[in-house]
């Protein structure tokens, strides 16, 4: 190759190379409203610990009482508060009032901890220019570990209705 026809493609790369550089520079870029969703998602993310700490609040609650009779059964245990403890879940000789605490207890509570730890790990961003609904689920691991005990607990007791009916 001749040196004039290096020199000459060397001109030519660096002339498409600004021209490249002139054009991008040009070029608008697009409006996100994508901070105001990293916003929301920050005070969602601060409430997250105290749902955490009320889920557990809510599905201790019943797993106390359902070890406590479990142990009652198995072990044979014939305490004066067991006894009364299982009259009381058991809906033996109480008015229409007192009956439906255990029905809380038991499957309201679990509900509870289910709902309030659902709304700590899912937010919900609508972008009403984009007409979008942006979910984001974050990893939270105690929330998650609660979630997935409270539905347990209530397939539990589910199951020990279900059973209870067919007997």
């Amino acid at each position: 190759m001749q040196p004039n026809s290096i020199n000459s493609i060397i001109i030519i790369k660096k002339i498409m190379k600004n021209n490249f550089e002139d054009k991008m520079e040009q070029l608008t870029t697009p409006k996100t409203d994508f901070v105001k969703h990293q916003e929301v998602l920050k005070i969602g993310m601060m409430n997250a610990r105290k749902s955490a700490r009320i889920g557990i609040i809510f599905i201790l609650i019943p797993m106390v009482l359902i070890v406590l009779m479990y142990l009652k059964i198995k072990l044979l245990i014939q305490w004066d508060f067991s006894n009364r403890l299982f009259q009381f879940v058991s809906n033996q000789n109480q008015s229409s009032v007192f009956s439906w605490i255990s029905h809380i207890i038991f499957i309201g509570l679990p509900f509870l901890g289910i709902f309030i730890n659902l709304l700590a790990i899912t937010h919900f961003y609508i972008d009403k220019q984009n007409k979008e609904l942006i979910v984001t689920i974050r990893y939270r691991l105690k929330n998650l570990i609660i979630l997935l005990l409270s539905i347990v607990l209530l397939v539990i007791v589910l199951m020990y209705i279900m059973f209870l009916s067919r007997a």
